[in-house]
Order: structure tokens, then sequence, then C-alpha cells
């Protein structure tokens, strides 16, 4: 015959299901707000010398509309083409400093566009890294200061990024009619249904991830997640024509799609084989074509 349980055993055991169920919804959302933490305090990290590429360039700075310092910038400056020339604005990708996506900054500089490229905000400010939305507000202070260049045609000028950088190059030519056109590549279309897609089969622990991603980067950047939305950019930015480059082996291929799907303004080139960040490695000829076959009838419309 066994023994009742006891007071205190019943007690032990009632204590020990709570934590174990406190833990179970802990734990997602703890691993969101890593994870958001993660994306966003990266801090400043390294860039790229031109002259490692043998690129004539000036080094530059122009102010900061958000900090109380200028921006370091480098002005890459094309060859053999008459003056003033079209440029292309690339934004850093994610906390990078200045000469970020140095091999496709000589592309355009090769097919004869000065290249401005600078100081991400975590550098620039020692800023938490907003994934586009804050960061399309330096393309302004960019925009500003080519202006005051003699060697820019500043009637040409088109803006280009990667990942997180390709998010802010779009959400920031929708609010700046001056870009002619945008290159994007490897960027996210809305990234809360992205975190949306990629936790879905988990129940509410995916509930609560997202939470956790939510919740964190609000409290970090002081924006709302669903701001993150380029899909909407790309909508505004009409006519203006948008190159979208991403690799058949990345997950925002998935976005990409629905991206290109919304109208004859959008080209989305599918690089075979291609990976995250991959596609000038894995098509050098291709890349230097499309680029400047894009610009150019970008420029002569």
């Amino acid at each position: 015959m066994s023994r009742p349980m006891t007071p205190r055993l019943r007690y032990v055991l009632r204590m020990t299901l709570a934590i174990l169920i406190a833990l179970a919804l802990l734990t997602p959302l703890l691993l969101g707000a890593s994870f958001a933490a993660f994306l966003t305090l990266t801090g400043c990290t390294r860039g790229g010398d031109p002259a490692a590429l043998n690129l004539p360039h000036e080094a530059v700075s122009f102010p900061s509309a958000e900090f109380d310092r200028p921006t370091p910038a480098y002005l890459i400056l094309a060859e053999g083409t008459e003056q003033p020339a079209p440029v292309v604005i690339v934004v850093p990708t994610a906390a990078a400093a200045r000469g970020d996506r140095l091999h496709e900054i000589a592309v355009y500089q090769r097919a004869g566009y000065h290249v401005l490229t600078y100081d991400s905000r975590a550098c620039v400010g020692a800023a938490p890294m907003a994934l586009g939305g804050l960061e399309a507000r330096q393309v302004a202070d960019a925009l500003a200061f080519l202006e005051t260049r003699p060697e820019v045609d500043a009637s040409r000028i088109a803006v280009h990024g990667f990942s997180a950088g390709g998010a802010a190059a779009l959400l920031a030519a929708a609010d700046l009619p001056q870009i002619r056109a945008v290159v994007a590549e490897g960027g996210y279309h809305d990234f809360a249904d992205e975190l949306a897609h990629n936790s879905a089969g988990f129940g509410v622990f995916g509930d609560l991830f997202r939470f956790g991603v939510s919740l964190t980067y609000r409290a970090i950047t002081g924006q709302a997640l669903d701001s993150l939305r380029p899909i909407d950019a790309v909508r505004a930015i009409a006519p203006r024509p948008i190159l979208l480059i991403y690799g058949t082996n990345e997950p925002g291929l998935r976005g990409a799609l629905q991206m290109a799907a919304l109208g004859p303004h959008i080209t989305l080139w599918q690089v075979d084989g291609a990976g995250h960040g991959d596609y000038l490695a894995a098509a050098p000829e291709e890349y230097a074509r499309r680029a400047a076959d894009f610009l150019a009838d970008a420029f002569a419309e």
C-alpha cells in the first residue's frame, strides 16, 4: 500500500512544476531578446581601404543630422569620364565603416561612376544598429554633401546596399526623390514577416520569441519592429527603377519575389548557386554587366 503524499512533497512538486513552466516560457522570450541584441549591438566594424584595389579616392566627411560629429567617408572617383559624372551612394552594411563592399564599389568605379562610401551610425555615434530604418537617414546627409561637389552630377544619383544596407537603401529612396535608381542585395522585405515565417510551427514558443525580439528592438533603438517594411518603400519608389540581387540559396529570396511582383520598375536577378552576399563572386562578369547596364538605363530616362 502506497503512502499518502505529504503536504511538503505536494508543495515541492507544485513549485517544481511552476519553475519548469516559467523556464519554458522565459527561454524563448530571452532567446528573442538575445537575438535582437545580437543584431543591434554589434559595435563599429572595420571597412576597407580603397588603395588596396588601386581606386583613386579622397578622404572626406560630411555633417550628420543625427550626431554632433561629422561622418567620415571616401569619395571614390571614376577615371576617364566626362565631368561632372553620376555617383552611386553605397550604404554601409550593418555597423561597417567606410570602404564596406569594396569589390562592388570597384565595379561601379570601373563602369564610370563616382562612389560615396561612409561610416555607419555605429561608427559615427556609437549608436545601435536599427536594421535599416534609422540608417536610411544617413543617405539624406550623403545627398546634401554630394550636391556641394563639382565633380558630381547631382541629377544622376543611385544608391546601393546589401542586406540591412539594402533595406536602408530602399527605405531612403522612398523618401528622397533625388535618388534615381536603387540596387538592393539580399535584404528583407518585411522584417516582422520574415521573423514570423522563420519561427512558424513553434506555437506559443514562436510567439514568445517574436515578442522578445520586438520588445528588445524597441528598447534598444526606440523604433517599432513593424516599421521595417522595405516592401512598402518599393511601392513608393515607383516608377524609379530598382534592381534586386539575391542568391538562389538564401532565405530572403521569398521576400524578393514578393517585392518583384509589385511592378515593372523592379528587376530581380536571381544569382544561380549564390548564398547571402556571394553574388559578385558567383558571377563576376555578369554582375558587372548587369550593374552597369541597369544604371545606364536608369540615368538615360
